[in-house]
């Protein structure tokens, strides 16, 4: 059990570290808002996008006994994004927490930090099959966060729908998956670029997030209320666990398959969730906050969930 605590830690003590070096930055006078901004611009438009085409094209296509378990994941995650929408209605939360909130409970780190740890826990068979629920995390679940976020800063709802798609984050996934399902591959040198872009995604996005934190009080946005924060992360951490477990047991989803899905579910809020709040200018330091809660609370929810999880197993 210390082991896969260590395990897990090991696997999260880095997100830390480069949020701490974007924090560091700020404090040393090397790093402002611009370049910050300039940081998370980098993020939106190469990075990620990057980091997508060359990770989802690689996926193949998921067998016809997955997709019920992939259609329940979704599910899932888009019931806890509605039932913060309601929550936040009811509590009189504003648009943009009420979006806000619910595209950071249902996006999970799966890429950056789910996926290894499926492999470090479950092994790579688990992670193998697991993969494919990268690909509804990024089409599926953010863009219907993306779009959420548009609605929540004036746009009409086709609006948002239509320019969620033509997000970079979004289209890069569906550029990713799509060459998965066609068999195709990039050609070498660009697929070494894009190699290369991907590696850097994850690590400028955290200094960014890093950055952003301690920059707090220095841009237009009001601080952000707890309430949408630790509503958010308290349905990312542990209602959509749990919704997931029992969602994919309903559809009878392989139980390797379930396993891995749920402990991609109790990952922490993604940074992606940060930078689409900041490039759209919705609810951007509660975004960041809520990363860096869930971040740190992760340490102890998904040493947890491995556990239970394994001794499920056994």
């Amino acid at each position: 059990m210390i082991d896969l605590v260590f395990g897990v830690l090991s696997r999260v003590l880095p997100f830390f570290l480069l949020i701490g070096a974007g924090v560091v930055l700020v404090r040393l006078r090397l790093l402002d808002e611009g370049m910050s901004r300039g940081l998370s611009a980098y993020v939106f438009w190469i990075g990620f996008p990057a980091l997508l085409i060359h990770s989802l094209s690689r996926i193949g296509t998921p067998g016809p006994t997955l997709a019920w378990g992939l259609a329940a994941f979704a599910g899932a995650a888009l019931a806890v994004m509605a039932g913060l929408l309601v929550l936040g209605l009811v509590l009189g939360w504003t648009r943009e927490e009420r979006a806000g909130a619910a595209m950071a409970g249902g996006l999970g780190n799966s890429a950056f930090l789910g996926l290894p740890v499926v492999a470090a826990v479950l092994g790579p068979e688990a992670a193998r099959l697991a993969a494919g629920l990268v690909a509804v995390d990024f089409v599926i679940v953010a863009a219907t966060g993306i779009a959420l976020l548009g609605w929540a800063a004036g746009r009409s709802v086709p609006g948002s729908m239509a320019r969620a798609l033509a997000n970079p984050i979004v289209a890069a996934s569906l550029i990713g998956v799509g060459m998965a399902l066609m068999g195709l591959a990039l050609p070498g040198v660009l697929d070494r670029a894009v190699a290369a872009a991907a590696m850097s995604g994850s690590p400028v996005a955290l200094v960014a997030l890093g950055a952003a934190l301690a920059l707090r009080g220095t841009d237009d946005e009001a601080a952000p209320r707890s309430g949408p924060v630790m509503a958010a992360a308290v349905a990312k951490l542990l209602v959509l666990p749990v919704l997931t477990w029992f969602g994919l047991g309903l559809v009878g989803a392989p139980p390797t398959f379930r396993l891995g899905a749920t402990l991609l579910a109790a990952t922490p809020t993604a940074v992606n969730v940060f930078i689409q709040t900041r490039a759209l200018g919705v609810f951007a330091r509660g975004a960041a906050r809520t990363v860096a809660l869930t971040t740190a609370a992760a340490v102890v929810t998904l040493s947890g969930a491995a556990i239970l999880l394994t001794s499920s197993v056994n």
